[in-house]
């Protein structure tokens, strides 16, 4: 053993740069690990995030398709009865109402709980605070989310409280299994590293630990597709439910049961880009999103969006002002990253103008060999403080004037990305209260 030491020790003083790679290869394993963890944990608190949402979804729109009829217990109980087929994952769903400052439940999937009074923190204060409670809960077997939440007449006054427990027991064992794929296959790194420092006397081996590395990187892979995939189905099949009942119940319904069925859709549509916005997020700080360039003519492609937004601008009553231009200019790109990048420019110039109008322009800088498109709107405005952040992820302006505009705060980040992800750049030039001019810019190739 001394003499298998010693040899050990006269190699490496014969090869010094050795002990760089022996760290590398001791280290490595453990930083993988430690990434592993770290992004396992991140996504699966904006999983619990998405389904804390979803949670509160299907009680509005359970709650606004029985509000007519919340005191017919047979037709409470028989659309339980189907939403627990349709979505096994809820359990302990009760109507309840408030009865001589008691709380009664009304209708459940337990119908022997019919009748009975019931003591929860959680229905006095999401009843007398009017708001929607949420809270992560669970024991031994399984982590749910508990939301309750209130539901009022058309006179403003309140008459029944929805609670339901979502289970996430499903997205536990999704992740918990990817999570054990991803430990065994660092620990099996690991091994095979040990194995390296024994049996090799050069240690320049790196191709088989960058295997390792492709193989941990497409488990993860594959575990984001599976849990996007995993949310994003339940939403779809609320939307095909909406879309059902809306066009069946059209004619017998009021205008404005009607528009509440349009703002359920709207609901559920703007959870499912939520997940599809996270989806992109995960695919680019992977660097797994196809940017691939080719060269185009911006022109024809920026009058397709823009003709596109007009039925949106006008009905919200906005001047468009844009001059198509003639010139054949050439610049490289992805095309539909950069239809991207133009729609949701464009979308967030609608959203953040009540009135005024919309300004488009794009021009080139021959002497830079640049491309640039710019959209300046007459919208609230943002102040210098907020726009050193808001190009971050998940930030967004709040305050009264954005309360009622959804978002994810996504949009700008995806936007920066791919603009550097295809050598370009994005600029901001903002005054509150008088508008907001972003601008972007592309090398070109020719005029």
């Amino acid at each position: 053993m001394l003499n298998f030491l010693k040899g050990i020790l006269g190699f490496i003083k014969q090869n010094p740069a050795i002990l760089y790679s022996l760290s590398l290869i001791i280290f490595l394993p453990f930083i993988l690990w430690g990434n592993s963890v770290f992004v396992i944990k991140s996504f699966e608190k904006d999983i619990d995030f998405i389904l804390q949402d979803k949670a509160l979804t299907i009680e509005n729109i359970f709650g606004e398709f029985i509000s007519e009829k919340y005191q017919d217990t047979e037709f409470l109980q028989e659309q339980i009865k189907k939403i627990s087929k349709q979505t096994p994952e809820i359990n302990g769903l009760k109507i309840i109402s408030r009865q001589d400052d008691k709380f009664k439940i009304i209708a459940s999937q337990e119908p022997k709980e019919i009748g009975k009074e019931i003591k929860n923190a959680s229905l006095g204060l999401a009843w007398d605070q009017e708001d929607n409670i949420a809270h992560l809960a669970g024991n031994k077997k399984e982590r749910f989310w508990e939301t309750v939440k209130l539901f009022k007449n058309k006179k403003g006054e309140k008459i029944f409280l929805i609670s339901l427990n979502l289970s996430l027991k499903s997205v536990d064992k999704l992740i918990n299994q990817t999570a054990q794929i991803s430990y065994f296959s660092v620990f099996l790194g690991i091994l095979l590293t040990l194995f390296l420092i024994f049996q090799h006397t050069r240690l320049f081996q790196y191709l088989k630990l960058y295997r390792e590395l492709q193989k941990v990187e497409e488990i993860k892979d594959n575990f984001f597709r599976m849990a996007i995939h995993e949310l994003q189905s339940p939403i779809t099949n609320i939307r095909g439910y909406i879309e059902v009942l809306e066009e069946n119940l059209k004619n017998k319904i009021l205008p404005q049961q009607l528009e509440d069925f349009k703002k359920i859709s709207i609901s559920a549509k703007n959870l499912s880009g939520l997940i599809d916005d996270i989806f992109k997020v995960v695919k680019i700080e992977e660097e797994l999103l196809d940017l691939t360039t080719q060269e185009i003519s911006p022109v024809k492609t920026t009058a397709e969006i823009i003709d596109s937004f007009r039925p949106k601008i006008e009905t919200k009553g906005l001047v468009l002002k844009y001059e198509i231009s003639r010139e054949n200019w050439i610049i490289r790109v992805n095309p539909f990253r950069f239809r991207e990048i133009l729609t949701n420019l464009i979308d967030n110039a609608i959203k953040y103008t009540p009135r005024g109008q919309i300004e488009i322009k794009e021009w080139i800088d021959s002497s830079k060999k640049r491309y640039y498109f710019s959209i300046k709107d007459d919208g609230i405005g943002i102040i210098g403080e907020e726009q050193k952040n808001i190009f971050q992820k998940f930030y967004r302006v709040k305050n009264k004037e954005t309360s009622d505009i959804v978002g994810t705060g996504l949009g700008l980040w995806i936007v920066k990305e791919l603009c550097q992800g295809m050598n370009g750049s994005i600029t901001l030039e903002s005054i509150k209260g008088m508008g907001s001019k972003f601008t972007i810019s592309f090398s070109l190739l020719s005029a």
